[in-house]
């Protein structure tokens, strides 16, 4: 586990009994980390509404923040959705690809995506010093956020509140 003791933004979202971490990358995207009590309840009904509430209401709070370094990938197949929305031709016979090799018969045979996430030192140590506030404190307790149980990951776009990537740690201890 990765440990720092510093001022973040937080946010505590009572509905879904949900801790959020705000920690900006750079000027342009941030990470969210989500700690709820119950992941299932988290999972069913998060929506952009709710990532858009979070950044609004974010407060800066010292906290003794410990975070796994960890690694999401993964890659999927688009050519079901992009059928579904109606790109068909570019699947099949009827594909018009001589732009890309005069004659020759082309055809898209998949669109994969891939997404990777890695979050180590280095990320946390960039994140870390950016939007710092200092103000005095009157008193020593500093609550501890510890990401040691299923945690979800968004990344978001600054400009737009959008949601760039989500993803689930479901076992930080491995």
């Amino acid at each position: 586990m990765m440990n720092i003791e510093k001022r973040f933004e937080t946010y505590r979202d009572q509905m879904f009994n949900t801790s959020v971490l705000h920690l900006p990358f750079n000027s342009s995207h941030s990470m969210l980390l989500l700690l709820p009590d119950d992941m299932a309840k988290l999972e069913n009904a998060i929506s952009a509404a709710h990532v858009t509430k979070w950044l609004k209401w974010m407060k800066y709070r010292k906290y003794s923040v410990y975070i796994p370094k960890f690694s999401i990938k993964t890659s999927y197949s688009l050519k079901t959705v992009l059928t579904e929305m109606g790109m068909v031709d570019m699947f099949g016979d009827r594909a018009d690809l001589s732009g890309i090799a005069e004659g020759q018969q082309l055809a898209v045979s998949d669109v994969v995506h891939q997404a990777t996430l890695d979050v180590d030192e280095a990320g946390a140590t960039a994140a870390a010093a950016t939007g710092i506030t200092i103000t005095l404190h009157s008193y020593n307790y500093v609550p501890v956020l510890k990401f040691n149980r299923p945690f979800m990951v968004i990344i978001t776009d600054h400009s737009s509140d959008n949601i760039l990537f989500m993803g689930k740690i479901t076992n930080p201890n491995i």
